[in-house]
């Protein structure tokens, strides 16, 4: 068989036959020690947003939960301790006079957070001169005439807490009283000082105090701790023997009982203070129809007055109380002026 050259443009002859020789390129190895590196890196990354997530699904909850119930309740002792600076106030003023008493009564605003997981929570603390007020009138017999009595009264302290994990609460000292106002009801965690006492077989004795918060409305909201001054300015004490019912010269405008009305956020927790009091001295309580008639001794009417809040419901409860069954009435009026300012504070 013949053999034929070919002779390409350099002039070189090249053989029919000849092959050109391929480099064979080597096997890529696979790093085994990396892949382990990056599937254990994603795997740690899991163990950890896992861990991370039911902490702050499951514990962060519980712990907040703890610390706003932690914080309500050295809230309401701060309440309680409030109160009672104003009734040492009120008794230290009685025996010393007139002479001007002040206390000091710390009120922590707010609960603790938990550092990058949960904010703490504010509270609101606001004191209000107008907020409510608390108003006593009766008539009463002189040697001359039948004369009326009315004695005024207000003012309101409160704390609100807009819990996230534990029930938001409002503690209020208003009339002397300690309320707490929460979704499933409102309480009076102290009661006024209303004295109801038996002392016959229709007859009773009472005792009743009015407290009037006089300054400037205020209101603060924060975390920290916020100090509330209050000064007794002056307490008056009466005592009448004589009410009646009777309408006497000069006494157009009579009352035919003896009138405690109170205008209040809470007026559940106040109809129910009064009439606990009330009937537990053995007054017999009925309606007002009732107590026009004399079959009984009090009736209790509260009444919706109008207000700009849609959420809240603002009344009027009006104790009515026959005056021929009271032999005596004790009636205490004490002014505290009420300051939040800190000292030094512009």
């Amino acid at each position: 068989m013949l053999r034929q050259n070919f002779t390409i443009a350099s002039g070189r002859p090249v053989k029919a036959n000849t092959r050109t020789a391929q480099r064979l390129r080597p096997h890529k190895i696979w790093d085994d020690d990396g892949v382990a590196s990056t599937v254990g890196t994603i795997m740690a990354m899991m163990v950890f947003l896992a861990a991370l997530s039911m902490f702050t699904s499951q514990y962060v909850p519980v712990w907040m939960e703890e610390n706003e119930a932690s914080h309500m309740s050295a809230a309401y002792g701060q309440f309680a301790a409030l109160k009672q600076a104003v009734d040492m106030q009120i008794l230290a003023g009685t025996i010393q006079g007139s002479s001007p008493v002040q206390m000091f009564s710390p009120v922590k605003l707010g609960a603790e957070g938990i550092p990058m997981f949960a904010a703490p929570t504010p509270g609101y603390l606001s004191v209000y001169r107008s907020d409510s007020y608390n108003n006593v009138s009766f008539s009463f017999n002189t040697s001359a005439a039948v004369l009326n009595h009315t004695a005024n009264a207000g003012g309101t302290i409160k704390l609100y807490v807009p819990n996230r994990y534990f029930i938001p609460q409002t503690l209020a000292y208003e009339g002397d009283t300690l309320i707490l106002k929460q979704s499933d009801g409102e309480y009076m965690k102290a009661m006024p000082q209303f004295i109801v006492t038996r002392i016959g077989l229709d007859s009773y004795t009472i005792s009743y105090t009015q407290v009037d918060l006089r300054g400037d409305d205020s209101n603060y909201v924060g975390f920290g701790t916020r100090g509330i001054q209050t000064t007794l300015r002056a307490v008056t004490t009466t005592t009448f023997n004589n009410l009646t019912d009777e309408i006497g010269p000069g006494n157009p405008a009579k009352n035919p009982y003896l009138y405690f009305n109170q205008t209040t956020w809470y007026e559940r927790a106040w109809n129910s203070s009064f009439n606990q009091t009330l009937s537990a001295a053995g007054m017999v309580y009925g309606t007002p129809a009732q107590l026009a008639a004399g079959t009984v001794d009090y009736t209790i009417v509260s009444t919706l007055r109008p207000n700009n809040d849609p959420i809240d419901d603002f009344y009027e409860v009006s104790v009515r109380i026959n005056p021929n069954v009271v032999s005596r009435f004790t009636l205490t009026v004490a002014y505290v002026e009420v300051s939040t300012a800190e000292m030094g504070a512009a």
